[in-house]
């Protein structure tokens, strides 16, 4: 198996090879390299670099470049009825290379690099190959820019201003929501109160109206009869919730077992990051989600662009892709990792490779999907490195845009927390909203249990003045009865009995 260096040096071999046909910069890498040929015809090879494909044929002289940045179209074409062609326009020309052995594969690095302009952030260097007599002609015009240069710190301290006002009535109204939850608390405590207080003197009257509701109270438990409960207030300080970083996805080449590449996207999130194919959807046939928390390695290729995400313990195989945005895709994944564990997969760069900064929040600033998803304000990246006008600049401006991105820094961190806020105040009402239905439904299904008890207690009482009534009309007609004996016993006793025997007669009385 090759090794690394060996790798490099043969990288390094075709890099140097092309600059040296094309005059290109030193910022320009050899990606990969393809058989094929010009126009069909002429056999050579097409080299892929960040910005431009260039042809140098096997035999003779012949040469072809084309700047990635000028392609406004590109197909995939055939050979003699055989797929294995791709046609570029331009505005000026419309050129064909056929013949690939890995027509696919090309296209679709091509493709990606023509969407995604390669960029690498590096906020300390400047590239000194520029010729500064282009950037501004003249004394006069470097007189104008430096006049017309000034930094716009006012706007800046007015938003940072205004963000930091937003965000401490933000937290009045938690403080204030806060108070309002202790004095319901307190209310409802005596709510509580009063009804228990209801129920009790429910229990007495049932005993005093009558003497079925003196032996039920007798002969069932008194649950109305406990200690009173002491108002305990509760803790009701609201606490914002800490601020998470929103998914962002990049777009990435994934490379597959025999050396093909896909499209796709990594989605990053706080603690993972999810491989999506091109339709942003997770693949069923492959392991799609990785935690951080196994990730030992991030180790960048020597192949410019190319890098592996190596796993703990071999857990997983290694995951190998391709993308202009290697270096997002390493600052996300470093950021978030420190954010989440504290720690962070160490980043590995094999020889040959230069090495870029990661774990800075400034590069999340740099675009990181294609051309598609930018707005007018993102154009391809210029090959020329970073702009001279701050290295030009006077001392007062250099400050001036240290300190408006201090301010912005600031703004940025506020903007966070009054979201967070917003949501926990959001949070906040809804939970009262659901505490107030349910409250209402317990004092209905209370409401109507006392209903219950004082029909119950009602109908008790009927009964009982029933069963009086009925009582007494017993007696009465007891008595009735009584005297109606008496009465006949008294008639009985006043009565004359006569008997006529032999012409005798014998009166009784």
């Amino acid at each position: 198996m090759t090794s690394p260096a060996d790798k490099a040096n043969h990288l390094k071999v075709k890099t140097e090879l092309v600059r040296r046909t094309f005059n290109y910069p030193e910022t320009e890498n050899v990606i990969q390299d393809y058989s094929c040929a010009l126009n069909k015809v002429t056999l050579g090879k097409m080299y892929i670099t960040e910005n431009f494909l260039s042809f140098i044929a096997s035999i003779g002289s012949t040469t072809e470049t084309i700047p990635l940045r000028k392609i406004l179209e590109m197909k995939k074409d055939s050979t003699l009825f055989v797929n294995n062609a791709i046609t570029f326009k331009t505005a000026e020309q419309l050129v064909s290379f056929g013949t690939f052995s890995h027509r696919d594969e090309a296209f679709t690095l091509i493709y990606h690099l023509w969407k995604c302009p390669p960029f690498i952030y590096n906020p300390n260097s400047v590239d000194k190959d520029l010729d500064e007599k282009n950037l501004f002609r003249g004394a006069g015009q470097q007189q104008q820019k430096q006049l017309s240069s000034r930094v716009d710190t006012q706007s800046t301290k007015l938003a940072l201003k205004l963000a930091t006002e937003t965000k401490e009535t933000g937290i009045a109204t938690l403080n204030e929501l806060s108070y309002q939850a202790e004095i319901i608390d307190g209310i409802e405590a005596k709510m509580d109160n009063i009804h228990a207080n209801l129920d009790r003197s429910d229990r007495l009257l049932k005993g005093i109206e009558s003497v079925g509701g003196a032996l039920s109270n007798h002969f069932s438990k008194d649950t109305t009869n406990g200690a009173r409960k002491e108002f305990a207030p509760l803790d009701r300080s609201l606490q914002v919730r800490p601020r998470d970083e929103p998914p962002i996805e990049i777009d990435i080449l994934e490379k597959l077992a025999n050396d093909s590449l896909i499209p796709g996207f990594v989605q990053i999130h706080n603690d993972r990051f999810i491989i999506l194919d091109a339709n942003r959807k997770t693949r069923s046939e492959i392991i799609s989600t990785y935690t951080f928390d196994s990730v030992e390695y991030l180790v960048i290729r020597a192949r410019p662009q190319h890098m592996d995400v190596r796993f703990f313990n071999n857990k997983y195989p290694r995951f190998r892709l391709a993308s202009s945005y290697i270096q997002n895709v390493v600052n996300e994944i470093v950021l978030r990792s420190n954010g989440k564990y504290g720690k962070a997969p160490q980043v590995i760069f094999e020889p040959g490779i230069k090495e870029f900064v990661y774990g800075n929040p400034t590069i999340r600033f740099i675009p990181s999907s294609g051309r598609s998803q930018q707005s007018s304000l993102f154009t391809r990246a210029s090959t020329l490195g970073t702009s001279h006008f701050i290295k030009d600049a006077s001392d007062d401006i250099k400050d001036a845009l240290i300190e408006q991105d201090k301010d912005l820094d600031e703004i940025s961190d506020l903007l966070g927390d009054i979201s967070n806020i917003a949501r926990t105040i959001g949070d906040e009402a809804e939970l009262y909203i659901n505490n107030n239905n349910n409250n209402n439904n317990n004092n209905n299904n209370n409401n109507n249990n006392n209903n219950n008890n004082n029909n119950n207690n009602n109908n008790n009482n009927n009964n009982n003045n029933n069963n009086n009534n009925n009582n007494n009309n017993n007696n009465n007609n007891n008595n009735n009865n009584n005297n109606n004996n008496n009465n006949n016993n008294n008639n009985n006793n006043n009565k004359i009995i006569i008997i006529i025997n032999n012409n005798n007669i014998c009166i009784i009385t």
